[in-house]
């Protein structure tokens, strides 16, 4: 059985572990990319079975990148604050259109961790 894995991109140092905390409460472990490392770069190496992605990183939330993670099966959560509209209306949108998660944080906190605890259910093949 493999153990699932997120990968988590975000520009905020504070997020990604407040993320990357729920994630372990889940019992998925947890990749980063490499500094420097693009986000399709890291795909491609770590092939996470998850990739939590935050609306203020325009690489992360651009079909140019959530195709290619589709494509690898991995499941594709999008995840904003209320800090930047425009970011969190784009990322919306693209989350509607690929019927992906989508969590409007603190808000969605409760949302997030059922949804990540289901992914981990169903990675693992455990009802």
């Amino acid at each position: 059985m493999k153990v699932p894995s997120a990968l988590i991109l975000s520009p905020d140092p504070v997020a990604s572990a407040l993320i990357a905390a729920a994630a372990e409460l889940a019992s998925i472990t947890i990749v980063f990319p490499d500094p420097g490392e693009g986000v399709r770069d890291a795909l491609r190496r770590l092939r996470p079975s998850v990739v939590l992605a935050d609306c203020d990183r325009d690489d992360a939330t651009s079909e140019a990148f959530v195709g290619p993670a589709m494509m690898t099966g991995a499941r594709v959560g999008i995840f904003c604050s209320a800090t930047n509209p425009q970011a969190t209306g784009r990322s919306r949108t693209l989350a509607e259109r690929y019927d992906l998660a989508f969590f409007s944080l603190p808000d969605d906190a409760d949302a997030l961790h059922a949804y990540l605890h289901a992914v981990s259910r169903d990675l693992r093949g455990t009802a």
